[in-house]
């Protein structure tokens, strides 16, 4: 398969230009294949619970049973992601997905599933979802060009939303026909489209100058860069604000569908689908809704619009009056996931992408298994619709409260390498894994620019921890005012040496204001130090 990029952007926006991308193309087909079968287990599932078990605390749990693995294997899944080769490692979760797949369909054709053992290898498949996410994001910015990544993302997003449509609709027909055995059994097989995707794939492997980070170390990293990154925090907050109250949608439709509509499978399998209706229905809107509105303002909208209408799904409780609020809770749900996944995306440079977005999908997977478990309980100790309703009131205050965390300026930060820093050569004979390092920066600053010069060297901080640096401090001169000294450490030299590799051109524009701040003829001195070997 061929890796080519665009040359030149198209002239409008539009959904489907990324499909153009070979690769692309072929990956997207195998995941939406993949998505359908897995759409058609949490179908198959939910309807199979309801009829082992009457708790909606235990029925609830399947949705935490999906999401809660994130939690646990999320971020180790992104550093390994962005240790190892992409492919192999997406070929290694996907086969692992398969076989837990089969084995579910193996017993519950010997009828020794239980509320347990559903939940069980619900728990497993979601292991393996945890595994496979992160990576497959990360590679979409290297599969397409930047021009292409909006739309890549958002044929992302309508293929899970195609899928979403699909798969509970045939899960109905096979659940009335030949049981819920038959669905688990096709899951299964939609794994073998994209594994074979994948082991065509020839994908050209990136060529570092520094050897790989080991495990832990890839994983602090990634934590170290959420903690001191704005705009990724900023997605990150509005991505839980929004998702742990939407998550009452999927989580509670079984028993909405069974104990408030009074409706059996095939009414489940309908409304199911009605929240994918029009969510691939938004998804050809969007492109021209981005024209208009920005990111903010399309997650505001989604907020509100999300709100009003699952209220209306419970308060109505009428079933053609749910296939509409439902599917304005689909349309909802995508805009939101959209903005949300293109913020994070370009909030992100390369060398730590694949963990960023698992920071962000374990926080919005977080939501997705916290919230269940709040909206089930909250719903067996009062009512179904009471949950709905405060799930509601719920998300328009927290979409008002978000909005002081602006997202939609993350598509104009340029965190390619700037290579500014001029190659280091040192005196001693220093080995890559000698430490500490200590770094000092000397600075003499215009007495007129001394409040600027702090407040953008705070932000020259939050770069220097962000990208390694285990502290950071600076200090003035008592004796003689202006001048400042900055001091930082890494715990090797090999950690100074990718700090060289991981400054953005972002980065550069911090440091250029730096410099436009220092008295004439002076320029920044930076000292290093090192720990020596004895």
């Amino acid at each position: 398969m061929s890796d080519n990029l665009y040359k030149q952007a198209p002239k409008k926006p539009s959904t489907w230009t990324a499909l153009s991308n070979t690769t692309f193309k072929w990956l997207w087909l195998a995941t939406l294949i993949s998505n359908i079968g897995s759409w058609m287990h949490e179908v198959g599932a939910g309807w199979l619970m309801t009829s082992l078990t009457s708790s909606t605390v235990i029925v609830a749990l399947l949705q935490t049973a999906t999401s809660l693995p994130s939690f646990f294997f999320m971020l180790p899944a992104g550093a390994l992601g962005d240790i190892f080769d992409k492919r192999d490692f997406l070929l290694f979760s996907n086969i692992t997905m398969a076989i837990c797949a089969a084995s579910l369909a193996v017993l519950t054709s010997l009828d020794l599933v239980g509320p347990w053992i559903l939940l069980t290898f619900t728990f497993l498949l979601g292991v393996g979802m945890a595994m496979n996410l992160p990576t497959w994001q990360s590679i979409v910015p290297e599969i397409v060009p930047r021009h292409d990544l909006q739309g890549a993302i958002g044929l992302n997003t309508l293929g899970q939303n195609i899928s979403r449509a699909i798969g509970p609709l045939i899960a109905g027909l096979l659940i009335s026909s030949l049981g819920t055995v038959a669905v688990f059994i096709c899951n299964a097989f939609s794994f073998i489209f994209i594994i074979v995707v994948l082991v065509l794939w020839e994908r050209q492997k990136t060529q570092h100058s520094l050897p790989p980070e080991n495990l832990i170390s890839a994983i602090i990293s990634g934590f170290k860069y959420a903690r001191y990154s704005k705009p990724l925090q900023a997605t990150i907050i509005r991505t839980i604000g929004f998702y742990f109250f939407a998550s009452i949608m999927w989580s509670l439709l079984p028993v909405l569908t069974r104990d408030v509509l009074n409706g059996d499978e095939h009414t489940y399998s309908w409304l199911f689908s009605s929240i994918s209706v029009g969510a691939i229905t938004m998804a050809f809107l969007l492109p021209r809704l981005r024209q208009f509105f920005s990111h903010d303002q399309l997650i505001n909208l989604s907020g509100m619009v999300f709100a009003a209408a699952i209220s209306l799904t419970a308060l109505v409780q009428d079933v053609r009056a749910a296939l509409v609020t439902l599917a304005l809770c689909g349309a909802a749900w995508i805009s939101m996931m959209t903005s949300a996944q293109m913020a994070a995306q370009t909030a992100l440079p390369n060398w730590i992408r694949s963990r960023g977005l698992a920071v962000f999908l374990t926080c919005f997977m977080g939501a997705l298994a916290i919230g269940p478990v709040v909206w089930g309980t909250l719903a067996e100790h009062t009512s179904i619709p009471v949950a709905f309703i405060v799930s509601s009131v719920g998300l328009f205050f927290s979409t008002l409260y978000t909005r002081r965390f602006p997202v939609s300026g993350n598509t104009a930060l340029d965190l390619s390498p700037s290579g500014h820093w001029l190659k280091l050569e040192p005196v001693l004979n220093v080995n890559q894994g000698q430490g500490p390092v200590l770094i000092q920066v000397h600075y003499r600053v215009q007495p007129s620019s001394r409040t600027l010069f702090i407040s953008t060297l705070i932000q020259l901080g939050q770069i220097r921890l962000r990208d390694g640096a285990t502290s950071w401090q600076y200090f003035e001169q008592v004796m003689e005012p202006e001048y400042f000294v900055e001091v930082f450490t890494l715990p090797s030299w090999l950690d100074h040496l990718r700090q060289y590799e991981r400054i953005t051109k972002q980065d550069a524009t911090i440091q250029i204001k730096i410099k436009d701040y220092l008295q004439e003829g002076t320029v920044a001195e930076v000292v290093r130090f090192i720990r020596p070997e004895i």
